[in-house]
């Protein structure tokens, strides 16, 4: 029988494990900031405001059929182009998703001020998803159209679902 023995002789050092451990947060902490800042790069191109960068809203506030983003200068900015407003969820004064669209291309806003990212993001922004739709055939019917939903700050495999 061939069993382990614990050697006293050269135990871990619990001080080098908590560096080590804090080092790796670290690490992951820069990740997590790349891959929100390079999200809020691409919603800047895609679905750009009037005024300002989507980098440095703090909230987002639904008045009417509009979409405002509010900085933390307490200047606020609309969309450049209004209609890539689609729909939102929850409150019009705190909104848990809103929903923006430029032709087939949608993307999500999540917000949770108790998630995982939500709780360091200035704007509370938790997830963003987004959804292409790939036309496979000229007419736009059910069968010939799949859509492929990704997430640009969540950890995970893209999914395709078929309506």
């Amino acid at each position: 029988m061939n069993m382990s023995t614990y050697s006293h002789a050269n135990p871990a050092k619990p001080h080098s494990l908590i560096a080590e451990a804090a080092c790796v947060n670290a690490q992951v902490a820069a990740a997590e900031q790349e891959k929100l800042s390079a999200a809020k790069r691409f919603l800047d191109r895609v679905f750009p405001l009037s005024t300002g960068s989507h980098q440095d809203v703090c909230s987002y506030v639904v008045y009417y059929q509009h979409l405002l983003a509010f900085f933390a200068d307490g200047s606020q900015s609309g969309l450049r182009h209004p209609k890539h407003f689609v729909d939102f969820n929850g409150s019009k004064n705190a909104p848990c998703a809103i929903e923006l669209c430029d032709q087939d291309y949608h993307v999500e806003l999540h917000f949770d001020r108790n998630g995982m990212i939500g709780t360091r993001e200035l704007a509370k922004l938790e997830n963003l998803p987004s959804q292409s739709a790939n036309k496979q055939g000229a007419p736009d019917t059910r069968s010939n159209r799949s859509h492929h939903w990704l997430s640009l700050l969540q950890a995970g495999m893209p999914t395709t679902n078929t309506p």
